[in-house]
């Protein structure tokens, strides 16, 4: 297990980690905040379930985060040996729904991700190996939030059955990443805070942690992580946000911990459009990657659409989002 685990830390080292996903268009990887969130994604602060109109929300995620050519070669193992030492992959897909009225939130989500880690020459003995590792997560979600006089509290109870699955060159798979074999299952209770406080009109401080209650997943120890972040309103036009992870957390499916601090602005265009877009800068042991994504919201009295997308050199995820009242 030794050169699986430095594997492992080489791999993650060159940016390859797992996100929580921005569920609902919602989220740092596509241009958003954790902290001063939408109020529909149940991983972001459940102290802003009062903020989304009443009604029914649908989200849906695919995308792929590694080189091209790494994706090729996954493809064909004949390739694997032509690859530069490091390379990784990894597939999500993620989709969802959730129900919103009065600050009350409950939402039923399944998230898949399929890992690979690629190296030409794994150990002395077997070159070309690729690790794959499978996550499958159902989680249902019920929590509340309010805000009142300036200050606001959540709460969010999450309810998630675990599948996931380890392979080494597994055979009989035209493609690496369509692996989805899983050899162990849990389910897990545990529980996320929000806080939110208006300190003068126009700034807000807001800060949440998740994972209250830790979990061991194999050689992953999943603990509680704090966040906090300050937005400010440029007079009427947008709002700036910045936000930062406090500690440093593992977070599946990999056993290395990670820190994310992101930067969003976001801009109300009309009562028709919202448009969103900032950074994510992800601190993975001692090394770090930045990548930008976008956001789009199209509103009406009776339904919205929302458009998320991540901008990197990879082949990056996208998501969409759509409510009816």
């Amino acid at each position: 297990m030794a050169p699986t685990r430095s594997l492992l830390l080489l791999s993650l080292a060159s940016g390859l980690a797992f996100a929580q996903a921005p569920l609902f268009s919602d989220g740092t990887a596509f241009g958003g905040s954790r902290v001063f969130s939408e109020g529909i994604n149940p991983l972001g602060n459940a102290a802003r379930f009062d903020r989304p109109a009443t009604g029914t929300y649908l989200t849906w995620i695919q995308g792929n985060e590694g080189a091209k050519d790494t994706f090729e070669a996954l493809k064909n193992p004949l390739q694997i040996a032509d690859l530069p030492e490091n390379s990784r992959a990894i597939r999500t897909r993620a989709y969802g729904i959730a129900y919103v009225d009065k600050g009350v939130h409950s939402s039923f989500l399944h998230e898949e991700t399929t890992a690979a880690i690629v190296n030409p020459a794994f150990g002395a003995a077997i070159p070309g190996s690729v690790e794959l590792r499978r996550t499958v997560v159902d989680r249902t979600c019920v929590g509340a939030g309010q805000f009142e006089q300036g200050s606001g509290y959540g709460v969010l109870m999450r309810v998630e059955r675990w599948r996931t699955g380890n392979a080494i060159n597994p055979l009989g798979l035209a493609d690496y990443l369509n692996y989805s074999n899983t050899q162990t299952s849990t389910t897990l209770v545990t529980f996320d805070l929000g806080y939110a406080l208006e300190i003068v009109q126009g700034i807000r401080f807001g800060a949440s942690i998740d994972r209250l209650l830790p979990r061991q997943f194999g050689d992953v120890y999943e603990g509680p992580q704090a966040r906090a972040g300050f937005q400010v309103d440029l007079g009427g036009m947008a709002q700036l946000s910045v936000e930062s992870d406090i500690n440093q957390a593992m977070r599946m499916p990999y056993p290395i911990r990670q820190r994310v601090s992101a930067a969003s602005l976001r801009i109300p265009a009309s009562q028709f459009l919202t448009l969103t877009f900032g950074a994510e800068h992800r601190k993975i042991g001692t090394q770090s990657q930045t990548r930008g994504g976008i956001t789009l919201f199209l509103n009406s009295p009776t339904w919205r659409l929302g458009a998320g997308f991540q901008f990197s050199q990879e082949r990056p995820l996208m998501g969409l989002t759509f409510s009816g009242f």
